[in-house]
């Protein structure tokens, strides 16, 4: 199956956040928000290129949460079937066929605060809220500002232009409206983590 996937990615969580790039669209029109991701390299699982990924861009390292099902889909139109995947591995979407190829997405959390690298302008941390705010209304990126949308921007972005939310990010939304127990578990899961986190971090501190 990897050989048949071309691009990977990951919803990946932060302190109970979802991390997502923002940059101009292609148009230069409006701010794309884009998935961590990109395309596989030789020699790699979609789930190592899902990490390298969202280390080049956002200088993290992801940990993978793996469902028991995963959504498949032929186009972001249809409507999603859950499928057993039987691989340790497993994302939590696919979309493609064998003709036109795969690309996966996987659920993860990471420890680390993210930073936008040299391939990215920006980055927002949304949370479950201002993800259906994004893909359900016209606003900009200084009105998510203004409504206490969390962004880390390393490049000077105009904030008037609008934000468009791409394929994953609707997924998400819907993910979070469909699968709520599941969804909660992994922000309230991202939560503790990151909670045992720094008291581990501050106990080894003090020794």
């Amino acid at each position: 199956m990897t050989s048949e996937i071309s691009t990977a990615g990951a919803y990946v969580l932060y302190n109970g956040l979802f991390i997502f790039q923002v940059g101009p669209t292609k148009s230069g029109d409006k701010l794309g928000v884009v998935r961590l991701g990109g395309h596989r390299e030789d020699g790699e699982t979609a789930l190592d290129t899902a990490k390298r990924e969202a280390y080049e861009e956002a200088q993290i390292e992801i940990n993978p949460h793996h469902p028991d099902s995963t959504f498949y889909i032929e186009d972001w139109n249809d409507e999603p079937i859950k499928v057993k995947i039987e691989d340790p591995d497993a994302p939590i979407l696919m979309k493609g066929n064998e003709k036109s190829s795969y690309t996966v997405m996987y659920l993860s959390s990471t420890y680390n605060q993210p930073s936008p690298s040299s391939e990215s302008q920006g980055l927002l941390l949304l949370s479950p809220e201002k993800v259906h705010l994004v893909c359900q209304k016209d606003i900009s990126l200084n009105e998510y500002h203004e409504l206490g949308g969390i962004s880390i921007l390393k490049s000077e972005i105009n904030a008037d232009l609008i934000l468009q939310p791409f394929p994953q990010l609707l997924f998400l939304s819907r993910l979070l409206k469909e699968e709520s127990e599941l969804m909660e578990g992994l922000i309230i899961s991202s939560l503790s983590h990151k909670s045992e986190f720094y008291m581990e971090k501050n106990y080894k501190d003090s020794e």
